[in-house]
């Protein structure tokens, strides 16, 4: 699992390398003419659908959820170290995206927003903190769960939802698809980062708390 792990980091360091270089370098990517052009095919009926699904990596969404998760890691599991690598994790993440979109200045795409949008393009920060808070949740949900099903199903739940979020952000037409992918790459790397400093801070409140 180690390796696998291993293996999705290095990738998502080379995405995040690629999206960035040709975004700084204002290069085209050819996913965003020919994946943009897949999902201009989703119905106008599908809209009001999507609105909902992208508010759940919206200030609100993420607020409500990360809400009920530290209530049940702080009052029902007492797990500080996961409370803590949650909040932070999620907080400092919402600055980072703001940075990185002040950096690379990369307008929205010229198409009629359906939702509303103030920043700049990339990366996509739904789909940055949607990745850190939803796989963050999964993998302290995991944590607690003995079933292996149960632990498949919520990690594909968590992976559903995120990848909707993303394909919510290019179907509202606010996003081109490598801002999404580069959202998705950053937040991997940002929830590997956190997850190893909580096993290890973890490991070492474990180790004093007295038994």
């Amino acid at each position: 699992m180690k390796k696998k792990s291993f293996v999705f980091l290095i990738i998502a360091v080379l995405i995040t390398l690629f999206t960035a270089i040709k975004v700084a370098l204002h290069s085209a990517f050819w996913m965003d003419t020919y994946v943009g052009e897949l999902f201009s095919h989703v119905p106008n009926s599908a809209d009001p659908f999507f609105i909902q699904v992208t508010e759940m990596g919206d200030k609100k969404g993420i607020g409500l959820i990360a809400l009920i998760m530290l209530v049940w890691l702080l009052l029902k599991k007492r797990n500080y170290p996961g409370a803590a690598m949650l909040a932070l994790s999620l907080a400092l993440a919402n600055e980072a995206y703001k940075v990185l979109k002040d950096w690379f200045v990369r307008p929205r795409p010229d198409l009629e927003h359906l939702v509303e949008v103030k920043s700049y393009s990339f990366p996509s920060g739904h789909a940055m903190v949607s990745m850190v808070l939803y796989f963050t949740v999964a993998y302290l949900l995991i944590e607690e769960i003995r079933s292996k099903n149960a632990k498949w199903l919520v990690a594909i739940l968590a992976s559903l939802l995120v990848l909707l979020i993303g394909a919510s952000r290019i179907i509202l037409q606010v996003h081109y698809p490598s801002d999404v992918l580069g959202g998705y790459a950053f937040g991997f790397i940002w929830t590997a980062i956190w997850i190893f400093l909580y096993k290890y801070f973890k490991h070492r409140y474990t180790k004093k708390r007295p038994s």
